[in-house]
């Protein structure tokens, strides 16, 4: 398949990764015969977060998607709030990831597990390519790796549609 031949206007390479924060490594590298120092970490060793990163054949690096860890509600009326109109935050935290994310350009998203999820592949296929420049005329190309929440049957009828 040739991008040219089938008048493909960008390519896109999406890569998701692991980003941990606050980490304290259980494993170092030492010279040989070095003394062994034990030191004792109390609870977690590490935070984790998701980054969702995106570029294309011109070059250029698109905003950045984050999926941070946050506690889920346990009213079930609440959970839906927080989903639909606060990326996954409650109120309190929402207040302060918006401001985030307009400063920095970014878009970030919070679940009980920090891990990409469907949710998240349709909110990001809708953001950077829902209203692309150029119009939806104009054929692209996704690179993405074969994870499969990228792969529901919702996915890809919204990927087939924009």
């Amino acid at each position: 398949m040739c991008a040219m031949a089938n008048d493909v206007d960008v390519i896109y390479n999406a890569d998701q990764t692991a980003v941990n924060y606050e980490y304290l490594p259980s494993k170092t590298l030492n010279p040989t015969k070095d003394n062994t120092v034990w030191v004792k970490c109390g609870g977690k060793t590490k935070e984790r977060a998701t980054a969702m990163l995106l570029a294309d054949t011109t070059g250029k690096k698109h905003p950045l998607f984050l999926v941070m860890k946050s506690k889920k509600s346990k009213i079930k009326e609440v959970v839906q709030d927080n989903l639909t109109m606060r990326q996954g935050f409650g109120r309190q935290v929402w207040s302060a990831v918006e401001p985030l994310q307009e400063r920095y350009g970014c878009r970030i998203f919070g679940n009980p597990t920090a891990w990409w999820n469907s949710g998240l592949s349709l909110a990001f296929l809708e953001y950077h390519f829902g209203r692309r420049e150029g119009g939806l005329d104009k054929k692209v190309i996704l690179l993405w790796d074969d994870f499969s929440a990228h792969f529901t049957d919702e996915v890809i009828a919204y990927a087939e549609s924009i």
